[in-house]
């Protein structure tokens, strides 16, 4: 299974999250339309993952692993609420899967440090497969799919995008 919308192009991680959250995130992100980087929800991640991620992060190519504790080959996805917590748990599925095809099989955890929760995520390769050939057809689309409006719209940095 290819992790490559085109030759130079990686699915990454942060694709497989907007999946869950909306589609038409996928599309955006995909073409490198980036939300506002000020955005405050996305000023709040990166100030929670200076104080809980590691470091140096272990990465490959299209993802960025925010924790990774080597006692017990578990992979650590740090957020800063459980709201996107399905999202969180693919983006981690996505992780695992990633790092087993060069050889390193891991556990996985959510941690939602604001409220102590953790949340264990196993590898579930058909369900990336799945994932990674949702974004594929997405990402590839010529026009973004059709905007829908969910729970997640008020508080979306994209929000002036599809709604302003």
């Amino acid at each position: 299974m290819s992790i490559y919308l085109k030759q130079d192009v990686v699915i990454t991680g942060t694709l497989i999250w907007y999946l869950k959250v909306c589609p038409r995130e996928v599309w955006y992100m995909a073409r490198h339309v980036t939300p506002f980087e000020g955005h405050r929800r996305l000023e709040k991640g990166r100030a929670i993952h200076k104080i809980y991620g590691d470091e140096i992060p272990l990465s490959l190519e299209g993802m960025k692993i925010d924790a990774y504790k080597k006692e017990n080959r578990t992979v650590v996805e740090i957020k800063s609420s459980s709201r996107h917590l399905e999202s969180a748990m693919a983006q981690t599925n996505y992780y695992l899967f990633r790092l087993k095809e060069v050889g390193l099989e891991c556990e996985g955890q959510v941690f939602v440090p604001e409220k102590d929760e953790r949340y264990i995520v196993r590898l579930d390769e058909d369900q990336v497969k799945k994932d990674l050939e949702e974004v594929r057809r997405i990402a590839t689309s010529e026009v973004p799919p059709q905007r829908v409006r969910i729970r997640f719209c008020k508080k979306c940095a994209y929000k002036d995008l599809c709604w302003g």
